[in-house]
């Protein structure tokens, strides 16, 4: 049995984090959908919505902030990588071996990159969520607003 290693132990506790936050996030939604539908707690859910998008932006830009800083970090790993492979591994390879090679090193933090990705995808596309339905929102006050000026 291989021994698991710290990259491989770091990737599967980001993903479990990653994985968490987006299910955080996917209740806070959820609920506002219903608060929506509720006339009394529209306010309250105006209130909700904001401060869940506000959350979400400082969110990404904190992952991207990181994946800028992954992203060069790991260019300087491949860099270090190559070097090791050109003047001091075992067996003289070509570029494709190098190159095939330093990709199987990379695999984890590639992955870890990837993973900082789907966050920031599911950020941006909660954040746009969150605007349309403070157009919801909206609507469902001029609606009601509409219904009592119309006595109904």
């Amino acid at each position: 049995m291989a021994a698991v290693t710290p990259e491989e132990v770091k990737a599967s506790e980001l993903e479990k984090a990653l994985e968490n936050e987006r299910s955080a996030y996917t209740k806070k939604m959820s609920s506002l959908l219903y608060m929506i539908g509720d006339i009394a707690k529209i306010s309250e859910s105006q209130v909700l919505m904001l401060s869940y998008r506000h959350m979400l932006v400082d969110k990404l830009v904190k992952y991207r902030a990181a994946v800028y800083k992954k992203k060069a970090n790991d260019l300087n790993y491949r860099k270090l990588r190559y070097e090791y492979y050109k003047t001091s591994h075992n067996v003289r390879l070509e570029y494709r071996e190098i190159k095939e090679f330093i990709d199987s090193d990379m695999a984890l933090r590639s992955r870890q990159t990837d993973l900082l990705e789907n966050q920031i995808n599911f950020c941006s596309q909660s954040i746009d969520t969150l605007d349309k339905m403070g157009f919801a929102i909206k609507a469902k006050i001029q609606i009601e607003e509409m219904n009592y000026r119309n006595g109904i």
